[in-house]
């Protein structure tokens, strides 16, 4: 009888934990701002403390992450506020949480966790950064389903300059072992590549209202990803190059053009 009392004891403890666990998020949400907000202040002046509060935030954000009710959680405060993008994939599955570590000046130096659902559970992982990488932040997160994969493409944004920056498109794929982020779902003149690039000059869009600016779009329905042009300068003129999906990779697009009637004049 005992025995049994105990294991009641211990599983409604458990639920008690997990269901604490679930409710303390916010409250942590809430302390990360005020960790971020430490950090935006010592960029103001005390450049002692910079180091340590980027670092503090970033443990404490994965420390929450580790919770496997976050993946659910809308983190509306820390988006809201400005401090962390998080986007997530159309099945709930995949999420990227990006943020500006301050540690830039011009250059902007970002963040990046890929938190994601497998039959392993939740898990986090944190990109890998060379030596004086600057990473990027997210700013949408589409999913393409195949018969046999599902393929997860991000928008992504880098920073280099007031005038310099980069859009990109990246292909993702999960896995038991984790995020795979080097997949070769572009077919390109150079050969298959893991994401599509375009380095531009921002002072060229900066009238346009929205922000980040879109000059990479995809469209869900079509498969089809369209990549802006630019002139000799870098910056952006009207027209795009498009990469339509085959079923196995995305690839340039052909221009159909309108066959002539009989009765035209050819030029």
């Amino acid at each position: 009888m005992f025995k049994a009392f105990s294991i009641v004891l211990i599983f409604l403890c458990g639920n008690h934990w997990v269901s604490a666990q679930g409710n303390d998020i916010p409250l942590k949400e809430k302390e990360l701002i005020q960790t971020y907000n430490k950090l935006t202040a010592a960029r103001s002046g005390d450049f002692d403390s910079l180091n340590y509060f980027s670092d503090l935030f970033t443990e404490e954000l994965k420390s929450l992450l580790s919770n496997p009710k976050t993946l659910k959680y809308t983190f509306k405060l820390l988006s809201d506020e400005r401090i962390c993008t998080v986007k997530t994939s159309k099945d709930k599955l995949f999420r990227i949480y990006s943020w500006d570590s301050q540690l830039g000046g011009t250059m902007r130096f970002f963040n990046v966790i890929y938190q994601y659902k497998t039959d392993n559970g939740v898990k986090t992982q944190s990109i890998q950064l060379g030596e004086g990488d600057p990473a990027w932040f997210c700013s949408d997160l589409f999913t393409l389903k195949t018969k046999k994969n599902t393929f997860y493409l991000a928008i992504i944004n880098g920073i280099y300059s007031t005038k310099d920056v980069s859009q990109s498109i990246q292909a993702f794929e999960l896995t038991n072992t984790g995020v795979n982020d080097s997949i070769l779902l572009m077919k390109t003149s150079d050969g298959l590549k893991n994401s599509l690039d375009l380095a531009y000059d921002f002072f060229s869009v900066v009238d346009r209202s929205e922000r980040p600016v879109a000059v990479i779009k995809y469209d869900t329905k079509k498969k089809i990803i369209s990549i802006s042009m630019t002139n000799e300068k870098g910056e952006i003129v009207s027209g795009y190059t498009s990469y339509q999906f085959n079923g196995s990779h995305f690839e340039p697009k052909q221009i159909k053009t309108k066959v002539k009637s009989q009765n035209a004049h050819s030029n």
